[in-house]
């Protein structure tokens, strides 16, 4: 067995476990994707109470919304005249900051990188069929 053939078989081998591995980690983001639903951006006002708590108002579903924030929350407003943050689509009355969760995009960025690295060991595999 030569070099070219060892490299063959290992170039296969990563195939097999990147391209398994990214079409896990693609259906999970997917379902994520589902689960987590359209989140739309607002301008969200933020307004301080006297008694320290904030209160965080904006327009989404046709009527003013409202909720309170928790002292983790208040720390991340920026501007808190047009704080931008973001609704869901059917529950008008959910606001969160990001519109992506974290999550979802490590598992989008996983998927790209395992079937990346499939690709160049395809690429790899066919070089060397050529090759040899």
């Amino acid at each position: 067995m030569g070099v070219l053939d060892l490299v063959s078989v290992v170039a296969e081998v990563i195939t097999w476990i990147a391209f398994g591995l990214g079409f896990a980690c693609l259906l999970v983001a997917v379902i994520l994707r589902l689960v987590d639903g359209t989140w739309l951006p607002t301008d969200a006002v933020v307004v301080d109470g006297e008694s320290g708590h904030s209160t965080v108002r904006w327009f989404a579903g046709g009527e003013f919304q409202q909720r309170h924030l928790s002292a983790e929350e208040r720390a991340h407003v920026t501007v808190p005249d047009e704080q931008p943050m973001f609704y869901r689509r059917r529950t008008p009355d959910r606001l969160r900051f990001e519109r992506v969760r974290p999550i979802r995009r490590v598992f989008a960025t996983l998927t790209l990188v395992l079937l990346g690295i499939g690709v160049v060991a395809t690429l790899v595999q066919v070089i060397i069929t050529l090759l040899g």
